[in-house]
């Protein structure tokens, strides 16, 4: 494939090339022809009228039909570059208007065929962003739907004298109802994430945050007889970064594998990189199936769908403020019931 600038270099050295031989052309057809009507007259006899202009004549003929060539071809080629400009055109049109399947044809030219596949990629973005919304949509339903039916259906039971007005009747209805708002406090959390001006960056010790979560979380694996470890060095482990919200990606980071693991232990280090500082987050728990490793950090996503105290965002929640501060979150398994290792790279200080 050419590049751009050397497909319009060459279009004009094809105009001036295409020019260039009509003239010449027109030159020694005319020069010829005045040739042998001068032979034909005989040379050395009397000039006849209007001869002497021949010779300019066919120049002009030439010129004129060299400039009639020349924007014929430039107008082919100029065509055949402007085609793939207004095909990017009416996708990038077709795209605004909500048409995702929209697909622009590659080109023979290296910017023109990177531009379409970047056009295609962001069409094939913008499909998934939106079958992410729908689906973010029906989530929502769906989670607001189970306690609010729980919490209607004992209602109407309490006025029709159905169920009776016992402490557990009403503990039922506040353990729904504190349902309800760990999924508002959860999807505020959410929206919250994804605006970069809510992170107030400072030099922060990760090393004591960790401990701090580790301490908030210990009661929980006491709980589940798990044992909770954190490795650190014996020095601060500084990064740049907002210390409330790295406190609650590690939160939810520690949390979800402390309930995710039924026995054994979470493991949680800390330790430095030649660029990054790196929090590791391993257990012995339920581990992922295949293709996981990337669906648990998407919203509503539960690994196991028997679990129904989470909201399936802490993690999403988690991938978001970890990118807001320019750093990375992967998932590693080695497949069912073997575990999960959490990679979390921050940037360190300048």
């Amino acid at each position: 494939m050419k590049t751009l600038r050397r497909r319009l270099f060459g279009t004009h050295l094809q105009v001036m090339f295409v020019a260039l031989l009509v003239v010449l052309v027109g030159v020694l057809v005319f020069g010829a022809v005045a040739v042998l009507l001068g032979e034909a007259k005989g040379i050395g006899g009397p000039p006849e009228p209007g001869r002497d202009r021949e010779g300019p004549l066919g120049l002009f003929v030439g010129l004129g039909a060299a400039a009639i060539a020349a924007a014929l071809v430039s107008w082919r080629v100029t065509n055949r570059l402007a085609q793939p400009l207004e095909e990017i055109g009416q996708a990038t049109q077709a795209l605004a208007a909500g048409r995702y399947d929209v697909r622009v044809p590659h080109s023979d030219t290296v910017e023109l065929d990177a531009l379409a596949t970047n056009v295609n990629d962001l069409a094939d973005e913008l499909r998934t962003t939106e079958e992410r919304r729908l689906r973010l949509i029906g989530d929502v339903a769906h989670e607001l739907r189970n306690p609010l039916s729980t919490i209607e259906g004992t209602m109407e039971g309490l006025l029709d004298g159905v169920v009776p007005a016992t402490d557990e009747t009403f503990a039922r209805i506040g353990r729904e109802a504190a349902r309800l708002r760990r999924l508002a406090d959860d999807l505020s959390s959410l929206s919250a994430a994804g605006e970069p001006g809510r992170i107030v960056r400072s030099i922060v010790d990760l090393a004591a945050i960790a401990r701090d979560v580790v301490a908030q979380l210990e009661p929980q694996a006491q709980a589940k007889t798990l044992s909770l470890r954190l490795e650190t060095p014996a020095r601060a482990v500084l990064a740049d970064g907002d210390r409330d919200r790295l406190t609650q990606v590690l939160t939810n980071v520690v949390g979800n594998a402390v309930q995710y693991t039924d026995s054994g232990s979470v493991s949680v280090t800390v330790e430095t990189a030649p660029h990054d500082v790196v929090v590791t987050v391993s257990d012995t728990g339920r581990g992922l199936a295949s293709g996981d490793d990337e669906r648990i950090f998407e919203r509503f996503h539960r690994v196991d769908q028997h679990f129904s105290d989470g909201t399936g965002v802490g993690l999403a929640i988690a991938r978001m403020l970890v990118h807001a501060h320019g750093g990375s979150i992967e998932a590693y398994s080695a497949g069912l019931d073997q575990g999960m290792t959490v990679r979390i790279a921050l940037p360190a200080p300048d």
